[in-house]
Protein backbone atom coordinates (compact mmCIF):
# COMPACT_ATOMS: atom_id res chain seq x y z
CA UNK A 1 0.00 0.00 0.00
CA UNK A 2 0.94 3.88 -0.44
CA UNK A 3 1.74 5.65 2.52
CA UNK A 4 -0.03 9.34 2.68
CA UNK A 5 1.38 12.42 4.51
CA UNK A 6 -1.43 14.09 6.81
CA UNK A 7 -1.08 16.63 9.48
CA UNK A 8 -1.60 15.88 13.59
CA UNK A 9 -1.75 18.51 16.71
CA UNK A 10 -1.95 17.13 20.40
CA UNK A 11 -4.87 16.94 21.67
CA UNK A 12 -3.60 17.48 24.90
CA UNK A 13 0.04 18.05 25.48
CA UNK A 14 2.33 17.08 26.03
CA UNK A 15 0.50 13.60 25.16
CA UNK A 16 1.80 12.47 22.02
CA UNK A 17 -1.05 9.81 21.57
CA UNK A 18 -3.97 11.50 21.72
CA UNK A 19 -3.90 13.61 18.29
CA UNK A 20 -6.14 15.13 15.84
CA UNK A 21 -5.20 14.17 12.35
CA UNK A 22 -6.38 16.59 9.10
CA UNK A 23 -5.21 16.68 5.53
CA UNK A 24 -3.44 19.88 5.47
CA UNK A 25 -1.31 21.62 7.67
CA UNK A 26 -3.72 24.65 7.12
CA UNK A 27 -6.61 22.40 8.51
CA UNK A 28 -4.36 20.85 11.19
CA UNK A 29 -3.57 24.22 12.65
CA UNK A 30 -6.98 26.11 12.02
CA UNK A 31 -8.71 22.68 14.39
CA UNK A 32 -5.79 23.17 16.98
CA UNK A 33 -6.58 26.94 17.31
CA UNK A 34 -9.99 26.73 17.64
CA UNK A 35 -9.12 23.70 20.50
CA UNK A 36 -7.30 26.54 22.00
CA UNK A 37 -9.89 29.04 22.21
CA UNK A 38 -12.07 26.14 23.68
CA UNK A 39 -9.91 25.62 26.39
CA UNK A 40 -9.51 29.33 27.13
CA UNK A 41 -12.70 29.84 27.16
CA UNK A 42 -13.68 26.82 29.63
CA UNK A 43 -10.61 28.44 31.92
CA UNK A 44 -9.05 31.77 31.12
CA UNK A 45 -6.77 31.85 33.90
CA UNK A 46 -4.88 28.62 33.18
CA UNK A 47 -1.88 28.63 31.09
CA UNK A 48 -2.07 26.15 28.28
CA UNK A 49 1.04 24.42 26.82
CA UNK A 50 2.41 24.67 23.41
CA UNK A 51 0.36 22.09 21.15
CA UNK A 52 2.95 20.27 18.89
CA UNK A 53 1.79 19.83 14.99
CA UNK A 54 3.15 16.69 13.31
CA UNK A 55 3.98 16.22 9.57
CA UNK A 56 2.77 12.40 9.70
CA UNK A 57 3.89 9.84 7.05
CA UNK A 58 0.91 7.15 7.13
CA UNK A 59 0.65 3.54 5.58
CA UNK A 60 -3.02 1.83 5.47
CA UNK A 61 -2.54 -1.29 7.85
CA UNK A 62 -3.23 -5.04 6.12
CA UNK A 63 -5.00 -7.18 7.76
CA UNK A 64 -3.04 -8.73 10.43
CA UNK A 65 -2.13 -4.81 11.49
CA UNK A 66 -5.99 -4.08 11.26
CA UNK A 67 -6.62 -7.29 13.60
CA UNK A 68 -4.09 -6.25 16.15
CA UNK A 69 -5.92 -2.59 16.27
CA UNK A 70 -9.31 -4.45 16.29
CA UNK A 71 -8.44 -6.00 19.59
CA UNK A 72 -6.49 -3.87 21.00
CA UNK A 73 -3.22 -5.35 20.67
CA UNK A 74 -1.88 -2.17 19.29
CA UNK A 75 -2.66 1.40 19.18
CA UNK A 76 -3.85 2.69 15.42
CA UNK A 77 -0.72 5.17 15.83
CA UNK A 78 1.66 2.63 16.72
CA UNK A 79 0.51 0.76 14.08
CA UNK A 80 0.08 3.35 11.03
CA UNK A 81 2.50 6.15 11.56
CA UNK A 82 5.55 5.27 10.31
CA UNK A 83 7.41 8.86 10.65
CA UNK A 84 6.79 11.60 12.31
CA UNK A 85 8.12 15.12 12.43
CA UNK A 86 7.65 18.31 14.48
CA UNK A 87 6.72 21.02 11.96
CA UNK A 88 4.60 23.56 14.11
CA UNK A 89 3.92 24.59 17.58
CA UNK A 90 0.68 26.19 18.46
CA UNK A 91 0.42 29.01 21.29
CA UNK A 92 -2.08 31.38 20.67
Amino acid sequence: MEDVTLYAYQISPPNDQLLYFAETLEECQAAALEERRELKEGDPDDEHEAMAIYRCLVRMPDQQTLLRILNEETSPIEACVVERKLVALVTE
